[in-house]
């Protein structure tokens, strides 16, 4: 199980890496094509395209690293056990919320399935595949921290700069 989940984190690292210099590559593509006043028009859909799904994917990695904004001060005066039941209160919420988000993420991609791109060659859904996905892997991720406050594993808090590549 250990296995896959590393496959399973590498494989996302992955595709971050190639999200972030895709966007780079397109925004760069329609900055120099502008300059040689001769501009792509597909650069500019592409990279919003690409940031919508670069944002998922950090999202991903970010709940896998603990490392999203989170004001402690409150929960690290609270005794151990009133700090675990806060703790899983909070992934009850993110899990509510990662739901919704691939309940109303289906209709979004139903309604743009038939709906060509302006500038590219694709359908318009293509920009809201990725919800369903980040949902179900922070729902994943939140039951697994559940799972680990509830059998008493102390769940580490990275300081940030610290998380390992």
């Amino acid at each position: 199980m250990k296995s896959l989940v590393a496959l399973t984190d590498r494989l996302v690292r992955a595709a971050a890496v190639c999200l972030l210099l895709s966007l780079l590559v397109a925004v760069l593509l329609g900055v120099v094509s502008r300059q040689l006043n001769a501009p792509l028009a597909w650069t500019d859909e592409l990279a919003q395209y690409l940031l919508v799904w670069t944002g998922f994917t950090g999202w991903i990695i970010a709940a896998r690293r603990r490392s999203h904004i989170r004001i402690t001060i409150v929960a690290d005066r609270l005794p151990k056990p009133a700090g675990r039941v806060l703790e899983v209160a909070t992934q009850i919420a993110i899990i509510v919320f990662a739901a919704i988000l691939v309940r109303y993420s289906f209709g979004l991609i139903e309604r743009n399935w038939d709906v060509e791109s302006i500038a590219l060659p694709v359908s318009s859904a293509a920009l809201y595949v990725v919800m369903p996905l980040a949902g179900l892997a922070l729902i994943l991720q939140a039951l697994a921290e559940i799972g680990d406050v509830v059998a008493g594993r102390k769940i580490e808090t990275a300081e940030p700069g610290t998380q390992p590549l």
